[in-house]
């Protein structure tokens, strides 16, 4: 399928750009102008991919990120998203448009597009359909031939990098709305059937102070077994604990990682940031080692992020049912739930948690000196059967069993019987990184 843009045109001398006027960079080539090479009219010689291929244009091209499977840039698309409205004749006309802002995400080593990448295209086109982030459409690099997927512009980087900026200016109710716009991507996901594998606040996109899930490279269909390679993907404080002992991933494997960025938006920390991310934290994960909450956290939403964290993949919710608890949450801290009780608690009493947990915020310090082997990018590791079977600390089987009432138990410690082992059992694992 050929492209061709109405503003990019050649001149009659083939010297000279009749978009800039300026000479030609290659032959019939504004590089300038047409940094990626679409008025060629190329196709990617796949028809699938070639549905996708917009006519597009980008200029003020800038890189801004890079993860273990992309490199992202921000750009301006001159004409913007095609629009197509039909005439009294039956004929169809292109609508006028505006210049928007967007993301091209570059697929490494995607030149030939494989099953891999198309999984991930249409996954992320079937959660665009349901409000999630917005996936326009494909282009190439006109170098190296990747892919670059163009979807819509996260201004305000990640959840992560928002927590660092804005922590002491977020109130509690706007974390629990952003767990709710979270699990509403989340759950959608999971009712198609497919399992995220890579969840974390790196890849949790902020639009207008809203949460997009992103970056659906490891999804897949949550039946498909895990090959057995025990290679395990991710970046490893959000890693459940039976995935990283080899088990196959699934819908609660994603319900894990939920647990984890619920103790982050506490704490205003990425987990495990004074930590090496090797095969140590991941022994002592397995041990029932997890992240530790922000002071003033209400017991309540501890005790459901442990619950999400659980050892046991049988004992954790459900997507939908943490967005309903989160609904609860909400409606509870605007005071619109008429008294009702709900998940073992009342409307007030859910209100009263929060306001106060409110006050300890201006004390909480959301800056931390980060360990140099702390890697929050997706990653590649090889634990070859060494990890133990993944258990709960005395901590969770305490607000498992309702048993917590020390508000001393805000920080989760590694107790004497999980310490970390000496850095020589480094060389028992085989950690590779993308």
């Amino acid at each position: 399928m050929g492209t061709e843009h109405s503003k990019l045109k050649i001149s009659d001398n083939h010297k000279n750009c009749s978009y800039c006027n300026k000479p030609l960079t290659e032959e019939l080539w504004c590089k300038e102008c047409d940094p990626f090479r679409i008025m060629e009219g190329c196709t990617s010689g796949n028809s699938v991919i070639d549905k996708f291929i917009k006519d597009t244009i980008f200029t003020d091209i800038k890189e801004i990120g890079e993860g273990g499977f992309a490199k992202v840039y921000c750009a301006t698309w001159i004409d913007g998203k095609s629009e197509y409205y039909e005439n009294d004749d039956g004929s169809w006309k292109k609508r006028e448009t505006e210049s928007i802002e967007v993301a091209l995400k570059r697929l490494n080593g995607s030149q030939n597009i494989s099953d891999k990448y198309l999984n991930e295209l249409k996954i992320h086109w079937e959660i665009s359909n349901r409000g999630g982030l917005e996936f326009h459409g494909l282009t190439k690099h006109p170098e190296t031939k990747e892919f670059m997927m163009i979807m819509r512009f996260a201004g305000e980087g990640s959840l992560r990098s928002s927590l660092s900026n804005n922590f002491n200016n977020t109130m509690w109710k706007n974390k629990i709305i952003y767990l709710y716009t979270i699990l509403y991507d989340l759950n959608s996901l999971h009712e198609l059937e497919y399992c995220h594998k890579d969840f974390h606040s790196g890849n949790i996109l902020q639009i207008n102070n809203t949460p997009y899930v992103s970056d659906f490279g490891l999804s897949g269909p949550a039946n498909k077994q895990k090959s057995d390679d025990k290679v395990v993907y991710g970046v490893m404080p959000y890693i459940a604990p039976e995935v990283l002992n080899g088990e196959s991933y699934t819908k609660s494997s994603d319900i894990y990682s939920v647990g984890v960025i619920m103790a982050e938006l506490s704490s205003g920390r990425p987990p495990f940031h004074n930590n090496k991310h090797d095969f140590n934290l991941s022994l002592a994960i397995c041990n029932g080692l997890r992240p530790e909450f922000g002071k003033g956290t209400p017991e309540f939403y501890k005790k459901l992020a442990y619950k999400c964290m659980n050892a046991n993949p049988n004992e954790r919710p459900t997507a939908e049912e943490l967005k309903y608890i989160f609904d609860f949450w909400i409606v509870s801290i605007e005071d619109r739930n008429n008294g009702i009780e709900k998940f073992g608690y009342k409307g007030k009493e859910i209100k009263a948690a929060f306001e106060e947990a409110d006050k300890e915020i201006p004390n909480i310090s959301p800056s931390y000196e980060k360990n140099s082997d702390a890697v929050y990018t997706s990653r590649a590791f090889t634990f070859s059967n060494l990890l133990p079977k993944p258990v709960n600390s005395s901590i969770i089987t305490s607000y498992v069993n309702n048993e917590v009432c020390d508000s001393q138990l805000i920080d989760l410690e590694v107790s004497n019987s999980i310490e970390l082992r000496d850095t020589d059992d480094e060389n028992k694992v085989d950690n590779q990184v993308n």
